[in-house]
């Protein structure tokens, strides 16, 4: 049935899945709250990150069953042009990571600050990579991948399947409404659609899911790694903070994602993806 409504209803596959994903998500954050209660587990030594990393592990399973379902499986263990080329394709983010890092180690750490416990530090780090699997294996493995065998490797069926795959990856950001300020979380929907699409670009230029994986991973580390390690803020917090400086980031990820997926470049796309 999953194989039948891929084909025929791409688009309607792809918002089933991300809601049945989104979904995931939160039923298994309940449940565990609900089992935490009947065992009289106290709160006060609860980890958000920690919780999390169950979330996740539940939609990295969803993802892993709807690729499986649908004969996708193999995107988990295709190598396209091999994961540290990948990461020459993706240069650009890579780079951004690195300057991150270098700025936050030299200008973000307090000085006077205590870090939290180590097993802490360790759940926001399995966290914010889990974080990366489980969304790669969703936007970019079944949304992405399905989009693109609907619209076909010519380039306007690449940058289609590329801008709604975004789309879609940026709508999934609107549940932090429950927890943001809602000027915070529009700009991170705008922020991360445009994120998406370069993700979408280089998964294409690679044929291989685990080098957005891991750059996915990357940045949101980044992003809260004072939070992460010292706990002065949370993901909620962070995102509240978010304002229209942030529109920026919509030419600081389109213009990468166009010259990866230039002219001369979409025969590689077509390499690692034969439909």
């Amino acid at each position: 049935m999953l194989k039948r409504l891929r084909k025929n209803h791409p688009l309607l596959y792809c918002i089933g899945a991300e809601a049945v994903f989104l979904g995931s998500l939160f039923v298994s954050s309940y449940l565990v709250v609900i089992a935490l209660l009947l065992f009289h587990f106290n709160f006060a030594y609860a980890d958000d990150y920690l919780l999390g990393c169950i979330q996740e592990l539940v939609g990295i399973g969803v993802a892993v069953v709807l690729l499986r379902r649908t004969g996708k499986g193999q995107l988990l263990t295709r190598r396209g042009c091999g994961f540290f080329n990948g990461l020459l394709v993706g240069m650009y983010p890579a780079a951004l990571l690195a300057y991150n890092l270098y700025v936050k180690l030299l200008f973000g750490l307090a000085a006077d600050g205590t870090l939290l416990p180590l097993w802490r530090i360790l759940s926001f780090f399995a966290n914010m990579m889990l974080v990366g699997v489980a969304e790669e294996f969703l936007f970019r493995g079944v949304v992405a991948e399905t989009l693109l065998e609907h619209f076909g490797t010519s380039r306007g069926g690449i940058w289609k399947a590329c801008l709604l795959s975004g789309v879609l990856f940026g709508c999934a950001h609107l549940t932090n409404l429950f927890t943001s300020a809602p000027l915070g979380v529009l700009m991170q929907c705008v922020f991360a659609t445009s994120l998406g699409v370069l993700y979408g670009a280089i998964y294409f230029r690679t044929g291989n899911l685990w080098v957005t994986v891991f750059l996915h991973g990357g940045m949101d580390i980044l992003s809260m790694l004072m939070g992460g390690l010292y706990g002065t803020e949370t993901v909620a917090e962070s995102v509240s903070g978010y304002d229209i400086t942030m529109l920026s980031s919509v030419l600081v990820y389109l213009i990468p994602a166009a010259f990866l997926l230039r002219k001369k470049k979409i025969g590689e796309v077509r390499f690692y993806f034969k439909y």
